[in-house]
């Protein structure tokens, strides 16, 4: 992953060698390129990191690369999401529990498969777990 500047000044990110070839399609440039080559043009390698580990509750975003040490470094943000994307996304993963731990079971007490209180422990243990949700 690459950085373009213009004049020094950030002008696009994230930025490839085929970004290079495709904005000077007048030029010909080697197969191979080399850091000092593409210095030529302003372009320079970004340090990547794995993005930090979030939960449901939070964004995730990629800022714009910082200049360390003569080094461009990638960036990430990590920010709390609106309560109320929260709420429908807790509201959804509760949905979802019914119909993938609850539902079952009731279908097999049907069947005569599993008694009711399974089926009632599981509603209760859903219900617990999302207590705070509507």
């Amino acid at each position: 992953m690459y950085i373009k500047l213009k004049n020094g000044v950030i002008d696009k990110y994230p930025y490839s060698v085929n970004d290079l070839r495709i904005d000077n399609s007048d030029t010909s440039f080697p197969s191979e390129m080399t850091e000092e080559r593409l210095a030529e043009w302003e372009v320079y390698p970004v340090k990547t990191f794995d993005s930090p580990t979030i939960t449901y509750k939070q964004n995730l975003v990629e800022d714009t690369p910082v200049l360390t040490k003569g080094k461009w470094l990638q960036v990430w943000s990590v920010t709390d999401k609106a309560q109320e994307e929260i709420d429908e996304l807790e509201k959804a993963f509760k949905a979802e529990a019914y119909r993938e731990e609850s539902d079952p079971i009731f279908f097999k007490w049907q069947r005569g498969e599993a008694t009711e209180q399974e089926w009632l422990d599981k509603v209760a243990e859903i219900k617990a777990r999302y207590s705070e949700v509507a």
